[in-house]
């Protein structure tokens, strides 16, 4: 979280320094860069997929790029987890809907704007319509459809989306895992 703390942090608080970041790099930045290196790992998603949308402002996407420039030495990539809403509550937008030109066009906008900040930049983790968090499905629009708004703005530099697609239901665990299958399928 961008306030240190860590959802189920059973071993501290982050790494990152959010409140020091551009100014102050931790030497601990470059240490699990080696570390993660070194048992090939090649990206890291730098905060909580329950994400704040300020991650993608301006302030954060500086932080974002400090950290980006420590990591890419070891051949990894930053990641970030967004919030599905953010055309509403970073882009003061007044719908997320994914089929909406003028979401489609702020993504568009936003993800430039990353690129610029960060040019190898890896690309977003999304949780959308699962635990309390809003997603397409408010729209009446599809898992895919959510995740493609995000993929189509990612894919002129290269970008992935990871889609979260859990789904909690008072059924068995194979019955919730092939329905968020089935979804996300549609």
């Amino acid at each position: 979280n961008l306030d240190g703390t860590v959802e189920r942090g059973y071993a501290g608080s982050s790494i990152w320094k959010w409140d020091e970041l551009p100014q102050y790099l931790s030497p601990r930045y470059t240490e699990l860069a080696r570390a993660c290196a070194s048992v090939g790992i090649n990206g890291v998603v730098l905060n909580n997929v329950n994400a704040s949308p300020y991650i993608l402002t301006p302030l954060y996407l500086e932080k974002v790029a400090a950290l980006g420039r420590v990591l890419r030495p070891y051949g990894i990539r930053v990641y970030l987890s967004v919030p599905f809403s953010a055309p509403i509550t970073v882009g003061r937008l007044e719908t997320a809907d994914p089929l909406t030109p003028a979401v489609q066009a702020w993504w568009r906008k936003k993800v430039a704007q990353i690129y610029h900040y960060v040019p190898d930049f890896g690309g977003f983790l999304t949780k959308a319509d699962s635990e309390g968090e809003p997603g397409p499905e408010q729209y009446g629009r599809t898992q895919a459809q959510g995740a493609n708004v995000l993929a189509q703005a990612l894919a002129p530099y290269g970008g992935i989306v990871m889609w979260r697609t859990f789904r909690l239901f008072d059924e068995p665990a194979f019955r919730r895992s092939r329905h968020a299958g089935v979804r996300h399928l549609q």
